[in-house]
């Protein structure tokens, strides 16, 4: 057993295992077998297995894309890079954020980790409302137009993982954002 562990190869292994298995069905053991170290050391490290998962979801979500949104001056560009960083984000960690939601109420030790991705959200929301303020989108509920915009990808991405045939070609972002800005961009 080496010293050192791959800590992002153990989280994404975590990730990986809690979105395919969900809470309960999610052992120690088959995070420990798929990120190559001995489960002895994931409960020396964390404890027990909220521990993991939360630590393993905050620090997933903390560097997705999706965390990194900046506010320029260029609304169609701000609104084309959040579609996008929602895009790769969701592509990657989205099946692990909608099983969060669902096991949260159920398993209040994970609330953690959804603390974890409302930075995310309200950062998100933030871009809105900024663009509001200086008068680049229309006003209104920022989280609401935020949902907007990128409801056609959460869509999209939850039917892509039923397994069911795909919808259609992938989404363009900035055909999506085209639209939403034909609705709400300040004239």
């Amino acid at each position: 057993m080496p010293r050192h562990i791959d800590v992002d190869g153990l989280f994404d292994a975590t990730v990986t295992v809690f979105a395919e298995r969900g809470y309960r069905a999610t052992t120690t053991q088959e995070i420990a077998r798929r990120a190559g170290v001995n489960e002895v050391t994931l409960f020396r490290r964390y404890g027990d297995k909220a521990t993991l998962i939360n630590t393993a979801l905050t620090h997933a979500l903390a560097k997705s894309p999706f965390a990194r949104l900046t506010v320029t001056d260029d609304v169609t560009a701000d609104l084309v890079a959040l579609v996008v960083a929602y895009a790769e984000t969701a592509e990657k960690y989205g099946a692990a954020v909608v099983a969060l939601a669902v096991e949260v109420p159920r398993h209040p030790e994970l609330r953690a980790a959804m603390a974890a991705f409302m930075p995310n959200l309200h950062n998100a929301i933030q871009v809105i409302a900024t663009h509001q303020d200086r008068g680049q989108l229309t006003p209104g509920d920022p989280t609401e137009k935020l949902l907007m915009l990128i409801a056609p990808v959460m869509m999209h991405g939850l039917w892509n993982r039923t397994g069911a045939k795909k919808l259609g070609p992938e989404l363009d972002p900035k055909a999506l954002v085209a639209a939403f800005l034909d609705g709400h961009h300040a004239s």
